[in-house]
């Protein structure tokens, strides 16, 4: 079991290892969406390395958002890439403080905090994707 596990995590530090010039936006999200996944199945494992290599993969990839082209054709007062990167921005301390808080065995809370972060993503695609 740990194997498969660890191989799995491998592969997909591997597959999602890009270069920072190469940005494909529906690549990122999937692999945001395959961080999260991750980092859920660290929580119900209870396996401090899975949902640290998760949340490291995570923190990785929301570095890229901000490359996103982001165009705003219907409402030119709202400013969709600057949603985004504020979004962006809230995301990854939520994902900062869950890792601190299952680094300091307050895995209730952490579980919270994942949720939130679930959540605060939802709602970004809700917004961006009207536009």
């Amino acid at each position: 079991m740990k194997k498969i596990v660890l191989m799995s995590l491998l592969l997909s530090m591997t597959l999602f290892g890009e270069t920072k010039a190469k940005v494909n936006p529906a690549e990122t999200m999937q692999a945001l969406e395959a961080s999260m996944s991750m980092i859920q199945k660290g929580f119900l494992y209870n396996n401090k390395t899975m949902l640290s290599d998760a949340i490291a993969s995570m923190k990785s990839k929301l570095e890229n958002i901000d490359s996103f082209i982001i165009v705003n054709e219907k409402d030119k007062e709202f400013d969709a890439k600057k949603y985004a990167a504020k979004e962006t921005k809230a995301i990854l301390a939520l994902v900062n403080y869950m890792e601190k808080l299952y680094n300091e065995d307050k895995k209730t809370d952490a579980l919270e905090a994942y949720s939130n972060t679930l959540s605060r993503c939802v709602v970004c695609h809700k917004v961006i994707r009207k536009w």
